[in-house]
């Protein structure tokens, strides 16, 4: 990735820090975009720190200005060579208790942040003579579990989506892919399970669905995102990269799942 420009959204924290770390230690300079100004700062001082290259800007990946503020970003730096587009929320209801409102600020981070990102790459890309966009999927796209429709239905959508657009964008030499995580031990994670009565229950009923019998680590996607974004995979484009710990080849499903 040295010489390269990289966009990360959703980079403040998680799975999107650990991407833009890596794609950093790989040479690429970072452009990061998150919503949240001490965790980005944070982020990208430790890259500098480190040695990497780092531009961090404000973004709302569902805002079209906001995300065209940040890929301009990446004009100005020659780029963008590649995009990771794979800030996300958390929305665990059953779909009778979601409200219209609650439904369309969800999926106007996980399903419209995408397709503005994506959208935002797409000319820039082909200006340049091609790229690699990467998308974030998982496997309630698959295997969802009770009250995680919306989410389901945003990780189905993208997935379809990047499908898509990779059979549009591949004569322009742009490759688009998504990562399937299974859990991954990150900060929206934990969030999730400390909703529940036992929290530490739920966060090991939840690794023992995977075949390995874990959670993953943000690393472990990391090192999904830069394979895919490198020219080491110069020929794959227009599928689905499960880093998911075998949860989706057959559920290791235990029955004593705490509430």
């Amino acid at each position: 990735m040295t010489g390269k420009v990289a966009v990360v959204t959703g980079g403040g924290r998680g799975n999107g820090e650990a991407i833009a770390r890596r794609l950093a230690q790989a040479g690429a300079h970072v452009v990061i975009g998150d919503i949240n100004a001490d965790d980005l700062d944070r982020v990208v001082a430790d890259i500098e720190r480190d040695g990497g290259k780092a531009t961090g800007r404000i973004c709302d990946v569902s805002n079209p200005d906001q995300v065209e503020a940040l890929f301009q970003t990446a004009d100005e730096l020659g780029g963008p060579n590649a995009v990771v587009a794979q800030a996300g929320s958390v929305l665990e209801a059953t779909l009778e208790s979601i409200e219209p409102d609650t439904w369309d600020r969800f999926m106007s981070v996980d399903v419209k942040g995408t397709y503005l990102c994506v959208r935002a790459a797409i000319p820039r890309m082909r200006a340049l003579g091609g790229g690699s966009i990467v998308t974030m999927s998982g496997t309630y796209a698959y295997l969802p579990e009770k009250g995680v429709a919306a989410q389901a239905a945003a990780k189905a959508a993208v997935m379809g989506m990047t499908k898509a657009v990779a059979v549009e964008v591949g004569p322009d030499n742009i490759r688009v892919n998504c990562i399937v995580p299974g859990y991954i031990e990150t900060p929206l994670v934990k969030m999730w399970a400390d909703t529940h009565r036992d929290p530490e229950g739920i966060r090991q009923a939840a690794a023992d669905l995977h075949a390995l019998g874990r959670m993953g680590r943000p690393d472990e996607i990391g090192a999904m995102a830069l394979f895919l974004c490198s020219d080491e995979s110069s020929f794959s484009t227009g599928h689905p990269y499960h880093v998911d710990g075998g949860l989706a080849a057959g559920l290791n499903y235990t029955s004593n799942i705490p509430d």
